[in-house]
C-alpha cells in the first residue's frame, strides 16, 4: 500500500471526524518520528505490531559487473522489520486458503 492509499484508507474511515490534509500531517509526523527515533536510538517497538531496527552491515568487497574493477562497501546500516507474534497470528488466520 501506498502513502496515498493510506491516507484515502484512513479519511474513508474518519472523514467525517478529520479533515484529509489533517490526516496526511499525523501520518507524515507519524512515519518521520519513526524515522528520527531510528537514527537516534536504532530502534521502535509498536507492541501488537512489530519491532523496527537498524542493523550494521558490516563492508565488504564487491566488483563492478561491466569493468571488473574491484572496490570496497563501507559498514552501512539498514532498516529491518520484525513482525509481533500478534500480527503474524492474524495474518496467518486472515490468509488461510
Amino acid at each position: 500500500m501506498r502513502r496515498e492509499y493510506l491516507i484515502e484508507a484512513i479519511s474513508a474511515k474518519f472523514g467525517s471526524i478529520y479533515p484529509k490534509i489533517d490526516i496526511e500531517k499525523l501520518i507524515d509526523a507519524f512515519l518521520d518520528l519513526i524515522i528520527d527515533t531510528l537514527i537516534k536510538e536504532k530502534r521502535v517497538e509498536i507492541r501488537k505490531f512489530g519491532t523496527f531496527e537498524l542493523r550494521k552491515r558490516p563492508g565488504r568487497t564487491s566488483r563492478a559487473p561491466k569493468s571488473g574493477k574491484e572496490f570496497t562497501l563501507p559498514d552501512r546500516y539498514v532498516p529491518f522489520f520484525k513482525p509481533s507474534k500478534v500480527f503474524k497470528k492474524i495474518i496467518m488466520e486472515k490468509t488461510k486458503p
